[in-house]
């Protein structure tokens, strides 16, 4: 029971995240919070925020993996859970190289219109939640 309310609160959290983060980053300048200042304005296309909102969700799922898998390799010292740690970092890192919002950062974001973007968003996530609804059972 325990694993399935993680999950929900996993996905929930990063669902929030997601859009706060979306809101915050395309509105104008002068409404934004000061920390949010320095983050690059999106054109508040409603792909784009979904992207932004879906991305936030797999880094929270990829964050969640990373922590139990890490857990587990202190708890055991076994050599697969450390290359779990590895592969999921990696992830990890790929998916925050490509957030939008860090890609603003370097200058403006290009991004591919349609419905291939958002599909692969959502098999992402549905991957990530059926991997850590299996870790914690």
């Amino acid at each position: 029971m325990v694993g399935k309310l993680w999950v929900v609160v996993v996905l929930l959290g990063g669902l929030v995240s997601g859009v706060i983060l979306s809101d915050l980053a395309t509105m104008p300048d002068q409404g934004r919070p000061n920390f949010f200042r320095g983050v690059p304005y999106f054109n508040p296309d409603p792909t784009i925020r979904l992207h932004v909102v879906l991305t936030t969700m797999e880094v929270a799922l990829l964050l969640s993996l990373v922590v139990i898998y890490l857990k587990i390799y202190t708890e055991t010292k076994a050599n697969f859970a450390l290359g779990l740690v590895i592969v999921l970092g990696a992830l990890l890192l790929q998916t925050v190289f490509s957030y939008p919002l860090v890609l603003g950062l370097e200058g403006p974001v290009l991004f591919v219109q349609g419905r291939l973007p958002t599909i692969s968003d959502i098999l992402t996530i549905s991957a990530y939640t059926v991997f850590l609804y299996l870790s914690l059972e």
